[in-house]
């Protein structure tokens, strides 16, 4: 008797909701009853297609480097994609009737009026698929009558302008499924690690069980109640009539995922299929999302830009080679020892071919441990990387080979510049003096200084310049030759390109082209050379950094058969060492210091540190690995033409008769005893005999404040 009174009070309250209803719908019904009459009033379709769907970042050959998505992890499928499990599946618990009915099902809507009365609350919603995606698309979430009969009059208008596959498909591209997941796809990577094509009727159940509540059915989180609304998706599925009663009690027997597939960190389960996303930020992903983030090409407003990069659904096509970023990780996790990454030390490193391309980005010990990229991260007001020491000599060396000094010229070593307003006055410098190759062999300071007083200090800044080093340059600072001024790691790779490309500069890039989902491109990387000097100037300078690497202080960069080039450097108080050197196939910066702030490395294993060591030792390693994975042949510089003449004392723009390398100017332009020719200089004769021996030097502290580095959280 007690049920049967609690049937009867259903049966009175359904009817007076019922009418309540019927009243409150009358002047929307209307509207619905004339909802597919005048194109006036036809829904936008493309509404329907304006969800995020998550962008995709490629390396140069064409794999799978990122996924990068916000909120919503989609990836669209057509219909025929998925398969009919998962299709009956879905639609066994949402929809029975899908197909037959007209947008709208009453019988359904009435069901679930009165179940929902019975309990007490809303437990059922008697929505169609229809209506489920005209209110994700159209409408909010509200659980309103008003809302409802809107839903109402907008899926039977819809189904009048979509054919029932259409809406399906719509509707299982945006329904979400839990953990980030939206649509079917995303939902097979990140609960299988599979496509969707690969999933049965088990996986089929556990997807249409999780629509209607994600969180509390997650079979992660609450595995207890996800098999117990998986089991009765079954008995849906085989009410439904796909699956007869022993194959719904089978099914009942497939385990439920025990972790995420996909964007995760750490082992993944070992059920998990083939589909692995690869995580969304990387050194090189990182700086490649900064581009884009300012690049107007993808909105006017940060906003615009953001919603475009994680849901835009973009294809990024970048200059990364997967086989120079294996072996950039490898040589820098294997080449410095253990004593010394254990005190926290690291190696930075930015791998650019002759086009500009860069190739690979080691950006530091770890992205998940220091986001800060050390390789080509440029700073606040040019504060960004650190001093290059001795390897900025190459400047200064290409400055002198475009005013005419050759490889043979002599330049002076030690020496005393007056230094007003500076510390110390004097500045005084010592090293030895030789020709511009053997000074460059021996890296000597003393010599280098003087050159740089010989050509101009300016002058140098330009040729830096010209080759896309941005630094805070000052003309001022007497041992600028000596490599004092901050310069990010991809700078310099990208400087030293242009010695390997017979002098003509190609600024580096990452990006090769971006396209929108429907394969429009909206960037394309347009290529932008500039001959920065002569071929000739390239080949000498070539020249001389390729006897570095055999007789130098880069020996330790030798590679066999295969020709290289390169120069080293350390900064005083060994706070920075660098290689930064060059084959034809590839230029490479490598750097190694502490990340967080420039301080003074200790020795190892009672050595001290210095480019040649270990930053050498590294890029050797590196383009050992690529060469032998690539199966590069032999690959020779180009031969210089023969020298003009014979050698004298090097001159320049700054002293065009060499009287700072000994040379004298005619007599009436003598200086009288006591004075120099150079304002900034006096004429203290160098060293004569020059040295072959390789003795690794370091560069003097400048003689002007630079700005602190500003690092993210300091």
């Amino acid at each position: 008797m007690k049920k049967l009174g609690v049937y009867v009070v259903t049966i009175l309250v359904a009817g007076a909701v019922l009418a309540v209803a019927t009243i409150v719908a009358v002047p929307a019904l209307g509207k619905v009853a004339t909802a597919g009459q005048g194109s006036g009033e036809d829904i936008d379709l493309t509404k329907f297609d304006d969800y995020a769907v998550r962008s995709e970042v490629f390396a140069s050959d064409g794999s799978l480097l990122a996924t990068v998505h916000g909120v919503e992890n989609r990836e669209p499928v057509t219909l025929d994609q998925v398969p009919d499990q998962v299709k009956d599946a879905i639609l066994a618990v949402e929809d029975a009737e899908f197909y037959r009915h007209g947008g709208v099902n009453v019988r359904a809507l009435t069901r679930a009026m009165v179940e929902n009365v019975q309990a007490g609350g809303v437990e059922q919603g008697g929505s169609t698929i229809t209506q489920q995606l005209v209110k994700n698309a159209l409408l909010n979430d509200d659980r309103v009558l008003n809302r409802k009969v809107k839903e109402a009059a907008l899926a039977l208008r819809l189904e009048n302008q979509m054919s029932k596959d259409q809406i399906l498909e719509a509707y299982l591209n945006t329904v979400y499924f839990g953990n980030g997941a939206y649509g079917v796809q995303a939902a097979a990577e990140t609960y299988w690690g599979k496509n969707v094509s690969e999933l049965g009727w088990a996986e089929g159940a556990m997807l249409a069980a999780l629509i209607s509540n994600p969180l509390a059915y997650d079979p992660i989180l609450h595995p207890d109640v996800a098999k117990k609304q998986r089991d009765i998706a079954v008995d849906r599925i085989v009410a439904y009539g796909a699956l007869t009663r022993d194959q719904g009690a089978y099914t009942k027997l497939f385990p439920l995922p025990s972790g995420r597939c996909t964007g995760v960190a750490g082992p993944r389960p070992a059920d998990c299929g083939e589909i692995v996303q690869p995580p969304p930020d990387s050194y090189f992903v990182a700086r490649v999302r900064d581009e884009l983030l300012n690049d107007p090409r993808l909105g006017a407003t940060p906003t615009e830009r953001a919603n475009t990069y994680y849901g835009g659904g973009l294809k990024i096509y970048t200059t990364i080679d997967p086989v120079v970023q294996a072996a950039a990780d490898e040589a820098q996790r294997t080449t410095l020892p253990s004593v010394a990454t254990d005190q926290g030390i690291t190696m930075a490193m930015v791998s650019v071919d002759p086009t500009g391309a860069v190739r690979a980005v080691v950006g530091g010990p770890g992205f998940s441990n220091f986001q800060y990229d050390i390789a080509t991260y440029d700073g606040v007001d040019g504060n960004g990387g650190r001093q290059t020491g001795s390897s900025f000599k190459t400047f200064v060396m290409l400055t002198a080979l475009e005013q005419g000094v050759q490889p043979n010229d002599y330049v002076a070593g030690t020496g005393s510049w007056p230094n007003p307003g500076g510390s110390p006055n004097p500045y005084t410098i010592s090293g030895t003096g030789g020709t511009l190759d053997s000074i460059t062999t021996a890296s000597s300071n003393g010599a280098y200084v003087r050159l740089g007083a010989t050509v101009g200090r300016q002058n140098v800044i330009d040729m830096a310049k010209k080759l896309g080093v941005s630094s805070n340059f000052d003309p001022r600072v007497i041992p600028l030759p000596l490599g004092v001024f901050n310069v990010t790691p991809l700078e310099m790779a990208s400087a030293y390109t242009a010695i390997s490309n017979a002098g003509v500069h190609n600024p580096a890039y990452f990006i090769d082209r971006v396209e929108d989902r429907n394969g429009n491109v909206l960037i394309s990387h347009t290529p932008n050379p500039t001959r920065a000097f002569s071929s000739q100037t390239a080949c000498l300078a070539t020249e001389i950094l390729q006897h570095n690497v055999e007789r130098g202080t880069g020996t330790n960069a030798q590679l066999g058969a295969q020709p290289a080039a390169g120069k080293t450097g350390t900064t005083n108080a060994n706070t920075d060492t660098w290689f930064v050197g060059f084959t034809p196939y590839l230029t490479t910066a490598v750097w190694m210091g502490f990340p967080g702030e420039a301080k003074s490395m200790p020795r190892i294993y009672g050595q001290e540190l210095f480019g040649g060591l270990y930053p050498a030792k590294a890029w050797q390693a590196m383009n050992s690995a690529y060469l032998k994975a690539e199966n590069k042949p032999v690959a020779d510089f180009p031969t210089c033409d023969p020298l003009p003449r014979g050698s004298r004392p090097a001159a320049g723009a700054a002293d065009p008769y060499g009287t700072l390398n000994g040379g004298s100017a005619p007599s009436y332009l003598r200086p009288q005893t006591g004075t120099a020719t150079d304002p900034t200089a006096t004429t203290v004769p160098g060293d004569t005999t020059p040295t072959t021996v390789p003795t690794p030097t370091t560069a003097p502290v400048p003689t002007t404040t630079t700005k602190p580095r500003k690092f993210p959280g300091q």
